[in-house]
């Protein structure tokens, strides 16, 4: 009977082992995973915090130039930090607030470009496209 109990301690413990073996790698996947498409998300969501406190400035140096020029058309601005402040001025301070906590999710690359989609927010951003300039991801379209 000594034996038995030996063999299922020994047997318990090798599952256990191998269950935080197997837990500790998948964990550590994931956190790879998860940091290589960590910039999408950062420059995503740094971007809407610049909307959120209307700073044009901020807010277009984190745009492609053919996005800042483009946005700048679309809101009928001499310059995209005006464009920005066409845009956000409608918004209330709480809308505004909750601008700087959208969600950003599911972000892909698929070579230098990326996509970040966009939960529920005052401006009905859906997604942003990124592109990857220089090693740095920038904004080049709104949807």
């Amino acid at each position: 009977m000594a034996s038995t109990g030996v063999s299922r301690r020994w047997i318990q413990g090798t599952v256990i082992l191998t269950v935080a073996l197997v837990t500790a790698f998948g964990v550590g996947l994931y956190m790879l995973l998860r940091d290589s498409l960590d910039p999408l998300e950062e420059s995503a969501s740094s971007y809407l915090g610049h909307l959120g406190r209307e700073d044009g400035q901020a807010a277009c140096s984190a745009m492609t130039r053919t996005a800042q020029a483009e946005f700048a058309a679309t809101y009928r601005a001499k310059d995209c930090p005006a464009a920005i402040q066409v845009m956000t001025e409608f918004l209330t301070p709480a809308e505004k607030s909750e601008l700087t906590e959208t969600d950003t999710r599911y972000p892909k690359a698929s070579g230098l470009i990326g996509y970040v989609d966009l939960g529920s927010n005052p401006l009905n951003l859906s997604q942003m496209v990124l592109k990857d300039v220089d090693g740095a991801w920038y904004i080049d379209e709104l949807r």
